[in-house]
């Protein structure tokens, strides 16, 4: 009798773990690296132009150190508040480095029991991006090694080369059907046209990527920092609008949002945009079940969660919980 109360409780606790939502975020954690941690203490990115003791004093490389680890402490924190199934973080360090983020988020009381980091071709800032998670990631592909070609300027002939130098894909499973995570860190807006132009191209690879899957109709998710607002050409070319094969799902849209104080994940200079996203398959919404905004019942839910902390972040995450049929 004893055995079979053990057995049905096991088989109740199953069901209660692998019956739950999905919560999927993503999150850029501004610079959580050891080579560039002084930005989140309000100092330049070139140390050369740095005023006073601060130059001498982050060249210590103790003390730098100790000011990454206060910062990973408190990034930790937060990532902890925001308790998702699976976080695609963006702007973080090496392996090492996002190793002393997952130790410090056990000892707050989260674990992540499987984390990837990409292989990262950014030599200038030395960020990557990774995935944490509660399911296990299985055929991680840690980068892209596809080109392309852009145009400088839109209306000249001059040609240059780029591919995505920190972006990663891994799949877990889900009420047994594999989900295949995209996350990825385009270039951002400073740099003009020709940042503008190359980050067109990197929407054009990362569609790419992912049009295998789509044309099997599997589930895919793509998340990020993606340094584009939600009608930008960039993403609309990563969510389809520029190829016959099925459109991604904008979960940005006011649809999917139940309250809406917060509808932006970076400010710069005083302008508030989103421009970290997570874009779902068709098939992957359609085996979520309906919104209903009236019930207060929700298949596919946004939330924005506000940092409002400096020292953390100059980014707000962006959470999706996906309710299964």
């Amino acid at each position: 009798m004893k055995k079979v109360l053990l057995l049905l409780l096991f088989v109740l606790s199953c069901q209660w773990v692998f019956g739950q939502d999905l919560k999927l975020a993503t999150f850029n954690c501004e610079f959580l690296l050891k080579k560039k941690v002084h930005m989140k203490y309000g100092l330049p990115y070139n140390m050369k132009y740095a005023k006073g003791n601060a130059k001498q004093e982050w060249q210590d490389d103790r003390f730098r150190q100790k000011k990454f680890e206060e910062s990973t402490q408190k990034v930790a924190a937060h990532l902890k508040t925001i308790n998702a199934d699976v976080i695609g973080l963006t702007e973080v360090g090496n392996t090492a480095e996002v190793k002393l983020l997952v130790d410090e988020l056990k000892k707050q009381g989260l674990e992540y029991k499987y984390w990837k980091v990409c292989k990262s071709d950014d030599t200038g800032t030395g960020q990557h991006v990774a995935f944490l998670s509660k399911y296990e990631l299985t055929d991680v592909v840690p980068s892209f090694p596809n080109r392309g070609l852009y145009f400088v300027e839109s209306d000249q002939d001059e040609i240059e080369e780029t591919g995505i130098s920190k972006g990663m894909k891994a799949t877990i499973k889900f009420k047994d059907a594999p989900i295949h995570l995209f996350l990825f860190h385009l270039k951002s807006e400073r740099g003009g046209e020709d940042s503008d132009q190359r980050r067109l191209m990197q929407a054009e690879i990362a569609r790419r990527v992912m049009i295998p899957y789509l044309q099997k109709e599997e589930y895919i998710v793509v998340m990020g920092d993606l340094n584009s607002e939600r009608r930008h050409p960039a993403l609309l070319t990563i969510r389809g609008f520029k190829d016959i094969e099925a459109e991604l799902v904008q979960t940005g849209d006011t649809y999917y949002f139940e309250e809406y104080d917060t509808r932006w994940t970076y400010n710069y200079k005083g302008q508030k945009e989103q421009i970290d996203h997570i874009l779902l398959s068709l098939s992957l919404k359609n085996a979520c079940k309906s919104n209903n905004r009236k019930q207060k019942k929700w298949g596919i839910k946004t939330a924005i969660l506000p940092t409002d902390n400096e020292a953390v972040s100059d980014h707000n995450a962006l959470i999706v919980t996906l309710s299964f049929k």
